[in-house]
C-alpha cells in the first residue's frame, strides 16, 4: 500500500512538473490541474492493490500522459451540446474524490509544518530515496542525526494527522 506521507511528499515534489507537461499537452491549465489529480488519484487508488509500483514517479508520468490522450480524444469527439441530460448520481465517485483530495492536502500540510531541518531530512528520505548515509553526507550531519530526524518526523506528522 502507498503510503499516504510518501505519496504526499512525491505530490509537492512532482506536482510542478506533471502540471506544466499536461498545460503543454492539453494547452489547459484546468484541464492540467484536474489531471494532476487525477493521476495521483489512479496511484493512490493503485496502493491497495498486491502487486506494488515500483517507479512512482514514471508511473504518474505515463498515467498523466494517458489521462491527458484520453481527454483529448473526448473533446474532439464531442459536439456542441445545447442541453446537457441529467446523469445518474456521480456524487458517490466525486464524494470519494474530494475525501481522497483533503487528505492528501492534509498529509503536505503536516509535511510542510515539520521544522525546516527535519522536513529537508525527511524529503530527502522519503521522496528522493536517499540513503541515510547520503542523506548525512549531503547535510553535513551524522548517520544517527538522521535517523533521529526521521524518527521525529514520522511521529510529528502522526500526531498532526490525528488531532
Amino acid at each position: 500500500m502507498t503510503e499516504p506521507v510518501h505519496l504526499a511528499c512525491l505530490y509537492i515534489s512532482e506536482r510542478p512538473e506533471l502540471r506544466r507537461f499536461l498545460w503543454r499537452m492539453t494547452g489547459s491549465v484546468s484541464m492540467a490541474e484536474e489531471l494532476v489529480q487525477d493521476a495521483f488519484l489512479r496511484l493512490l487508488e493503485r496502493g491497495d492493490r498486491a502487486d506494488p509500483v515500483r517507479n512512482p514517479r514514471a508511473y504518474l508520468r505515463r498515467s498523466a500522459r494517458n489521462l491527458a490522450l484520453n481527454a483529448l480524444q473526448a473533446q474532439r469527439r464531442q459536439e456542441p451540446v445545447a442541453e446537457v441530460p441529467e446523469l445518474a448520481d456521480p456524487a458517490p465517485a466525486v464524494v470519494d474524490r474530494m475525501i481522497s483530495r483533503q487528505e492528501l492536502l492534509a498529509v503536505m500540510r503536516a509535511i510542510a509544518g515539520l521544522p525546516p531541518r527535519r522536513r529537508e531530512v525527511f524529503v530527502l528520505s522519503r521522496v528522493d530515496n536517499r540513503s541515510y548515509d547520503e542523506i548525512a553526507e549531503r547535510l553535513g550531519i551524522s548517520r544517527n542525526t538522521v535517523m533521529v530526524q526521521i524518527v521525529r518526523a514520522l511521529s510529528d506528522l502522526r500526531k498532526a494527522l490525528e488531532g
